[in-house]
C-alpha cells in the first residue's frame, strides 16, 4: 500500500500511520472476517497499487497508542496473545487484547466515535468477541464473558449534560456472556466465511459478489411523500407503494422521492474501492 503525505507531515508521523498486511498468505484474522469477501480479496490482490494519504490514516495512531499503554500495564492477565486454527483449507487467527484468567473473561480495548454507542452498533464486536473464544475454545481455554472497553475520541461532556440519551462518560463497556449456543453457531459462521472467500479467490475481481448491504454498512432504501414546497418529507416508507399511497390519499400537492441506499463503507471507508465494480455501479447511478 503506497502511503501519500499532500499536508507534508513529519517522516514520522507518515510512519506511524503506515500499513502493513494485516494477514499472512491463507490467514484470516477475526476482524478480516467481520468485512466482505469481495473486499478481503479485493484489498490482497491490489495491495501494491491502493494509494492512501498518511492525513486520512490518523486514526489508526489513536488505535494503536491505546494498545501500546494497555499491553504495558503490568497485571495478572496475559495480554497480545495469538491464536491459530486450521478452517477449510485455510487458517483463522485472532490477538486477544486481555485475557482474564480467573474470570474467564476476554477483554478488548477500542477507539470509538459517539454515534457507534448512541445507535448500538455493536454486532461487528460481538462477532469479533466470539471468534476470539472459538480460537481459544479450540486451544483449551474457556471464556465465559466478553468484555469492551471502548474510548469515545469524540464525545462532549457539554451534550452529555444536556442529553441523558448521549453517553455520559468518555469512556463505554460493551459486554455479554458466551454460550455454548453462541460457540456453535460462531464455528458454523466461521467455517461458511472462510469458504465463501476461498472460494471467491477463484473468481476475477468482477464476478465476485458485492459485499452485503451489513458490510457495505448500508442504509435500507427508502421512499419519501413530499409536498410541493416543503423541502422535508412528510414521512418516510420502506415500500414505494406505501408511500404511493399516502401521497394519493393527500392530494396533487404531492410526490413521491426515492432515497436510494447509502453505502457508507463504499464512499469513505473502503481502501479497495477503485478496483471494484459495484462501487463504480453505484457512483454511475447504478449503470
Amino acid at each position: 500500500m503506497r502511503v501519500t503525505n499532500k499536508l507534508n507531515l513529519p517522516e514520522a508521523f507518515v510512519r506511524a500511520v503506515s500499513t502493513e498486511r494485516h494477514n499472512a498468505a491463507g490467514c484470516f484474522s477475526a476482524t478480516t472476517l467481520n468485512k466482505g469477501a469481495k473486499e478481503i480479496i479485493l484489498t490482497d490482490r491490489h495491495w501494491d497499487e491502493i494509494t492512501i494519504d498518511a492525513s486520512d490514516n490518523v486514526w489508526a495512531v489513536f488505535g494503536t497508542a491505546v494498545h501500546a499503554i494497555f499491553e504495558n500495564t503490568p497485571d495478572n492477565n496475559f495480554h497480545e496473545e495469538k491464536f491459530k486454527v486450521p478452517v477449510s483449507k485455510s487458517f483463522v487467527t485472532g490477538q486477544v487484547d486481555c485475557y482474564d484468567m480467573e474470570n474467564k473473561t476476554i477483554y478488548d480495548w477500542k477507539t470509538a466515535s459517539v454515534w457507534k454507542v448512541q445507535f448500538k452498533d455493536f454486532s461487528d464486536w460481538k462477532a469479533q468477541g466470539l471468534t476470539y473464544a472459538y480460537l481459544m475454545q479450540q486451544s483449551g481455554l474457556e471464556v465465559k464473558r466478553c468484555r469492551f472497553v471502548a474510548l469515545l475520541k469524540d464525545h462532549s461532556k457539554s451534550k452529555a449534560r444536556i442529553d441523558a440519551s448521549y453517553p455520559q462518560a468518555p469512556t463505554v463497556i460493551y459486554e455479554f456472556e458466551v454460550t455454548a449456543e453462541d460457540l456453535a453457531a460462531t464455528e458454523a459462521r466461521i467455517k461458511a466465511k472462510v469458504e465463501e472467500i476461498e472460494s471467491a479467490y477463484l473468481m476475477g475481481d468482477d464476478d465476485i459478489e458485492p459485499c452485503t448491504a451489513d458490510e457495505r454498512w448500508a442504509d435500507g432504501e427508502k421512499w419519501a411523500v413530499m409536498k410541493n414546497g416543503r423541502k422535508t418529507a412528510i414521512k418516510l416508507f420502506d415500500t414505494e407503494a406505501d408511500a404511493d399511497a399516502m401521497a394519493g390519499e393527500l392530494g396533487n400537492a404531492h410526490y413521491v422521492e426515492h432515497r436510494p441506499a447509502i453505502s457508507r463503507k463504499c464512499l469513505d471507508y473502503c481502501n479497495c474501492k477503485e478496483y471494484c465494480n459495484f462501487y463504480k455501479s453505484i457512483m454511475n447511478g447504478g449503470k
